[in-house]
């Protein structure tokens, strides 16, 4: 009865297609008392992992089973994860796997939603986190601990990166409904060789401050031959505003869907940004009427850039222009330090047999492995979910690729047959290795967005909410307390 009362609740609740996130009105509370037994009322027992919620089975049946797979992966990543399916379908014959890209990560969404509606939901999908927490206000995914602690099927856990996995406990009862696969971060590209004109060296093994990029202004911002109009761009306002109130140990939002931007820091901190949007340390793609900073980077508008470490190849300038270098992002100290932890993770959904769930779950074993998350990383941009893939022989000579390139002995070097075999020739992925390197660098300080859908405001709101204040305050239209009052507002 529960499952036909959220689903109702989530079909007559607003959804809007042009990205914004479902709202549901509140559910009906589960006295536990009475139903012991109901999800709502398990918690994750570390004494005891396995909660018994999904069934498991203990074998394969022999019967054909097919699991659809719905993601956003263009041609190139799809041909790599079809290489997968190949592969995992040689080792499971009756298992046969359809995977469908639905477009990008909104179209998946509003499409789940609307296949919600109808029951015809795929067997498992990739989604942000708080696409997984809509799912789950209509009891549409399933968590996924039983399967992660089995004695047959299960995974190492720890063999996870940290935060990956407590962005994907986040949800109700603690469970993990999702499971880490095509994760990101931010990264700081900047033009080596104007920096280097200005005889500054730029670290790539370490993040700059605040306090260095003031430093750097009298020198490199100007009209000069070897200066740029901005310092430094920022690709995502939302990003800037929300891993700058971490940095600034501000309010930003809670997982019980609280809005928390009236905080004293988050103001100092909003403050902060108008006086360096204003003397042009800090620009956003607005400042050139795009939607990223990358085309101007290259252009030589700004000395320095930050995007996604998956989007290296849109800062890659003309050959002969000038070289880059590629660092972790800035952190105003080093007592709150943070970067952005970006990308989807993979889920199963409700409506499925036990077969088709345990098929799902074997394929997501397998495109989550130690040897797969590498290559999926090495190939994609993305970077790997597990420690053992990081350790792993390829990704560590793929790490080496920068610093051999750096040291000038990258021409005279032998790679493995491995290797050659994955990436053709190595020596074409600098850019790539320089990015997981600065990447590695961030691992320890990740942070994630806390995802809720409530009937006021949801995760993808609160996000969206944060850009748009930001790029008001850069335009000048409004004050920073007339921002954060308008936020406060729209999400209230």
């Amino acid at each position: 009865m529960k499952k036909l009362l959220s689903l109702t609740l989530l079909l007559v609740s607003v959804v809007v297609l042009a990205g914004c996130a479902t709202k549901t009105a509140p559910e009906e509370e589960i006295d536990c008392e009475l139903y012991p037994n109901a999800i709502q009322c398990k918690v994750a027992d570390p004494d005891n992992p396995q909660p018994g919620i999904v069934e498991v089975l203990d074998t394969l049946p022999a019967e054909d089973i097919t699991i659809d797979f719905w993601h956003v992966y263009g041609q190139e990543k799809e041909a790599l994860l079809l290489d997968y399916i190949t592969e995992f379908e040689a080792l499971y014959p009756n298992i046969t796997v359809n995977a469908t890209s639905q477009g990008g990560y909104d179209d998946l969404r509003n499409k789940t939603i609307l296949a919600m509606s109808a029951g015809t939901t795929p067997t498992m999908l990739v989604a942000y986190p708080d696409h997984i927490a809509g799912y789950l206000e209509g009891d549409a995914v399933i968590p996924l601990d039983d399967f992660i602690y089995d004695d047959v099927w299960g995974i190492d856990i720890t063999d996870f990166i940290d935060s990956y996995i407590e962005e994907n406990r986040q949800y109700q009862g603690g469970f993990m409904y999702s499971v880490p696969y095509s994760k990101s971060t931010e990264m700081m590209v900047f033009n080596k060789t104007i920096f280097e004109a200005n005889g500054i060296t730029i670290p790539m093994d370490a993040p700059l401050s605040f306090t260095d990029l003031e430093g750097f202004m009298s020198t490199m911002v100007g009209t000069g031959a070897d200066q740029c109009e901005y310092l430094i761009n920022y690709d995502s306002s939302a990003n800037l505003f929300i891993n700058s109130v971490r940095q600034w140990d501000g309010g930003y939002t809670n997982s019980a869907g609280e809005i928390l931007v009236d905080d004293e820091n988050t103001v100092a901190m909003l403050t902060y940004l108008k006086s360096k949007f204003e003397n042009k340390m800090i620009a956003l793609p607005l400042a050139w009427d795009q939607q990223y900073g990358s085309t101007n980077f290259k252009a030589g508008d700004s000395c320095m850039t930050v995007g996604s470490t998956a989007g290296i190849s849109y800062n890659i300038p003309d050959v002969g222009t000038f070289e880059i270098g590629i660092a972790p992002v800035p952190q105003w100290d080093e007592d709150h330090m943070s970067a952005v932890q970006q990308g989807p993770n993979v889920g199963i959904m409700e409506n499925s047999t036990p077969a088709e769930q345990l098929a799902a779950w074997l394929f997501i074993k397998y495109i989550t492995g130690t040897e797969q998350t590498a290559k999926w990383s090495m190939l994609t941009g993305y970077l790997p979910v597990r420690i053992s893939g990081y350790e792993s022989v390829a990704y560590q000579e793929f790490l080496s690729i920068a610093g051999m390139d750096a040291a000038g002995t990258l021409d005279d070097y032998v790679f493995s047959q491995d290797l050659q075999d994955l990436l053709g020739n190595p020596a074409d992925y600098v850019y790539e290795s320089m990015t997981a390197n600065a990447a590695a660098v961030q691992v320890d300080y990740y942070e994630y967005d806390f995802a809720f859908s409530m009937v006021h405001a949801s995760s993808s709101d609160a996000r969206l909410q944060a850009g748009i204040i930001t790029e008001a305050v850069y335009g000048g239209t409004v004050t920073v307390q007339e921002a954060l009052q308008s936020m406060l507002d729209d999400l209230s």
